[in-house]
């Protein structure tokens, strides 16, 4: 038995599971020439080429795809080790990245109490509303709305939604007539063109669709500056309800045409795989699932 080989088994299917050398690195706390230094020894010593490398990504040889479920064993070990040492203690950051109206409406207020149970754990929040590699940004949580079309990760769903019209009472007082379902395509929109395509407004009432594209509309790439717009008065504006609470509450947007509403959407939690999980991402993971339906 050549125990020499299980630390550069666990380095390979920690560049493997990351894609690339750095990113492996980062993972188990090494330097990048010491990955490089690993798998040179691990081929060494089995006289095969388990990688192809390239100055941006990997790829198994053959080979190497035999060897990776017996070394993906010994990374899940050392991982499994580490959870049983600090399970009474969790700590360490997670990196979550989001839009920002899902941080301050749903993600911000859960964060208080679950550091209060794990005061130890810390967050590294990633605000954007582009769709960013999770991979490639070390991502270790992502929660996001509507379609998930990423292969190869985890998405857990934590709640459903669903798109409504809501304007400013200011916007609706310089109107000269009550919106309804025939003047809704003349009146001044916000569209978002991540959930509108074409820049086509789609809303329904039972079998009812109307399907229109404004007569006069901005275009935003941010929920957030959607908001933003529509509580300045902008115009109307398709908003998620989760996300609208605290602004109806203070009275700074009403539904329009409520009985009319625009597509469901889901939120999910996406994360690269259900194995080696840090025992800290597991817990906040599983609270987040637990307090799925409050606001």
């Amino acid at each position: 038995m050549q125990l020499s080989r299980l630390k550069p088994m666990a380095v390979f299917a920690a560049v493997v599971k990351t894609g690339n050398f750095s990113r492996a690195g980062k993972l188990l706390g090494i330097s990048r020439p010491a990955v490089s230094a690993q798998i040179q020894k691990l081929e060494e010593s089995l006289s095969v080429r388990l990688i192809q490398r390239t100055t941006r990504s990997v790829s198994l040889t053959q080979d190497g795809a035999r060897l990776l479920p017996l070394a993906e064993s010994v990374l899940s070990s050392l991982i499994d080790i580490d959870d049983v040492l600090t399970r009474d203690k969790p700590k360490g950051p997670i990196r979550v990245t989001a839009t920002l109206d899902i941080m301050k409406s749903w993600l911000a207020p859960k964060l208080e109490a679950f550091t209060l149970q794990y005061p130890d754990i810390t967050f590294d929040l990633v605000m954007t509303d582009q769709k960013i590699d999770l991979i490639e940004n070390q991502i270790d949580l992502a929660i996001r709305v509507s379609r998930v079309n990423e292969q190869d990760f985890v998405a857990r769903p934590v709640f459903d939604d669903q798109l409504a019209i809501y304007a400013s009472p200011e916007y609706l007082d310089t109107l000269l007539e009550p919106i309804t379902e025939q003047n809704l395509e003349f009146c001044r929109w916000i569209v978002l063109e991540q959930l509108m395509p074409n820049r086509t407004v789609n809303v329904m009432k039972g079998d009812e669709t109307l399907r229109f594209q404004p007569s006069r509309y901005d275009i935003v790439n941010s929920p957030s500056m959607l908001n933003e717009l529509v509580v300045a008065g902008r115009g109307l504006g398709c908003l998620i309800y989760q996300n609208v609470q605290h602004l109806l509450k203070e009275g700074k947007v009403v539904p329009v045409l409520p009985e009319w509403h625009g597509d469901s959407l889901t939120c999910y939690l996406l994360y690269p795989s259900r194995q080696h999980i840090p025992m800290r991402l597991r817990l906040f993971i599983d609270y987040l699932l637990e307090s799925r339906d409050k606001i």
